[in-house]
């Protein structure tokens, strides 16, 4: 994939007790805190990003938004599998919810809480025979079910006038899943569905799946656009943390 964003978000704790939580997540990994750096945005990302950093796994945790419960933390560098897990466990349970979009070509997010994962969405979960990660041919397909996406099993982290299935109908389902739903003989209002030939923009649904969850304010998500272009006033001072 040509690009690969991947942002965590947690709630309810600041940005110096996530540093404290990933640091004690990779020590119980046995590996070794490479860099730790705090400054502007633009300053620790042009750092963290540098190509003679020799570490594979490269962290850049920004202040929340001042109207914000959820501190983001951009994953810059190897994707961890079950991140999102082990920060909820060291954080008393607290929930994580990481938006991802691989190559602006498949978005989704995953939701962990109390130490597990509760949810799981992917706009197109086809996309992970196509990648790879269900083990080849001789795997089974995904289970569909639980890449479905169901914000029912988190509606109290929505905003009050933000139902379940509203998000549902209005982000997760255009696209794959509506076309999905429409071959399985499922009843879906024919104004509700996407034009035929309507592409949905993945980048997009990643902005809306976070103004839904209001991860950066309830009309702002700044964190999808390309992040050398996002100014310092916009994001404000970062940490990063960096391991071998």
């Amino acid at each position: 994939m040509s690009t690969v964003s991947t942002i965590l978000h947690i709630y309810g704790h600041d940005a110096d007790a996530v540093e404290r939580a990933l640091t004690t997540i990779f020590a119980a990994e046995d590996r070794v805190n490479a860099l730790r750096l705090e400054g502007t945005f633009s300053a620790v990302l042009e750092r963290v990003t540098a190509p003679d950093l020799d570490a594979a796994y490269r962290y850049l945790i920004c202040r929340p938004h001042d109207v914000s419960r959820w501190t983001p933390v951009l994953e810059l560098g190897n994707r961890t599998e079950g991140l999102d897990v082990e920060l909820s466990r060291v954080l008393d349970g607290a929930p994580v919810c990481t938006v991802f979009d691989y190559g602006e070509t498949v978005s989704g997010y995953t939701l962990a809480r109390g130490g597990a994962r509760v949810d799981r969405y992917i706009s197109d979960p086809t996309w992970l025979e196509d990648d790879g990660e269900s083990g080849g041919n001789n795997t089974p397909a995904p289970d569909l079910e639980a890449l479905r996406g169901h914000p029912e099993r988190f509606a109290d982290l929505l905003p009050p006038d933000t139902a379940p299935e509203d998000f549902v109908r209005v982000v997760l389902a255009p696209g794959w899943w509506e076309d999905y739903s429409a071959s399985t003989g499922e009843d879906i209002p024919a104004e509700e569905r996407a034009e035929e030939d309507e592409l949905v923009d993945e980048r997009d649904r990643m902005r809306c799946i976070a103004l839904a969850l209001e991860l950066w304010s309830p009309t702002e998500y700044p964190l999808t656009q390309d992040l050398d272009d996002l100014a310092n006033r916009t994001v404000g001072p970062g940490i990063i943390l960096a391991f071998n």
